[in-house]
């Protein structure tokens, strides 16, 4: 039997014969959810209550998952679905400089043909192999292996130029400002900038970036910063074997006193009582939570 840590990630293989299917509907984790689906050949729907997409093979499309979208697989189509909680992605993104990229990537709704991209296509098949193999066999280390798969695969799809096809397809009515504060967050978070600096890379008065933050997201852009730096903290106390020291130092706070006010005054209670809570049997890591990636656009 899995943990329900080891039980953020789900595959499963679709083949749907004469009838149609729907798959991947069961699975779901706490916080925000996300399903990658590759479509081998054949074609399967997105069905949302206002609109309707085809995937046509050979493709991978991947999006948040909602309880109000189901995902048909049509008769003679064949492929692959992923479910990933929150834990595993935000692991498999990971810190390094390009983490702010697939951040922002993951958080959108994009498909991606592979007809003319066979390497993509190669890359992304080997890393469901490496997770299957991983699921089945239920080893010591099987998360870091699958987060390290998930992450292979989303370098692969940015670097089919997926940021580009989103940003022509959808980002064209959102606010630029706002999508280019959340970057600059992801990618100096643990720098831990003031809210002018942030404004003077934007090129704004922080005046101005209040009053977009506030009117968009219903809080200002310091409650924004602070809660993005609470998840992380969460998400280290939770996922990794870092004394409190240690993620003191990497998430920028200048003392573990500091870093243990800031905690407490944002979470209730210190960041020792909150890693020993999450090992009692019935803790709800969702309502632990502070927040989540899908608070920003």
């Amino acid at each position: 039997m899995l943990t329900p840590h080891q039980t953020t990630v789900h595959a499963d293989v679709f083949r749907s014969g004469l009838d149609d299917r729907f798959v991947g509907g069961l699975v779901n984790f706490p916080g925000r959810t996300v399903q990658c689906i590759m479509v081998l050949s054949g074609c399967a729907l997105r069905l949302k209550p206002e609109s309707e997409e085809t995937i046509v093979g050979p493709a991978i499309s991947w999006g948040p998952k909602s309880l109000d979208t189901r995902i048909k697989a049509k008769a003679g189509s064949n492929g692959i679905i992923m479910t990933i909680g929150e834990a595993t992605l935000s692991n498999a993104i990971g810190h390094k400089p390009e983490a702010a990229a697939l951040r922002l990537m993951s958080a959108r709704e994009f498909t991606l043909g592979l007809t003319e991209k066979p390497d993509i296509a190669k890359s992304v098949t080997a890393c469901f192999d490496a997770i299957f193999k991983e699921l089945e066999a239920e080893q010591t280390g099987m998360e870091t292996v699958i987060e390290a798969q998930i992450r292979i695969m989303l370098v692969s799809l940015w670097r089919a130029g997926v940021n580009e096809m989103i940003e022509d397809q959808s980002y064209k009515s959102a606010n630029s400002t706002l999508e280019r504060f959340r970057h600059l967050v992801e990618a100096h978070l643990r720098e831990r900038w003031p809210v002018h600096r942030f404004a003077k890379e934007l090129d704004v008065l922080p005046d101005r970036l209040h009053d977009i933050c506030t009117r968009t997201l219903g809080k200002p852009p310091q409650r924004l910063i602070r809660d993005r730096l609470t998840l992380e903290a969460q998400a280290l106390l939770l996922r990794s074997h870092q004394t409190l020291d240690q993620i003191s130092d990497h998430l920028g706070f200048r003392s573990t006193s500091q870093f243990s006010a800031f905690f407490k005054a944002e979470v209730g209670v210190p960041p020792g009582s909150f890693r020993r809570a999450s090992k009692q049997p019935g803790w709800d890591e969702k309502a632990a939570q502070a927040g989540s990636y899908a608070d920003w656009p």
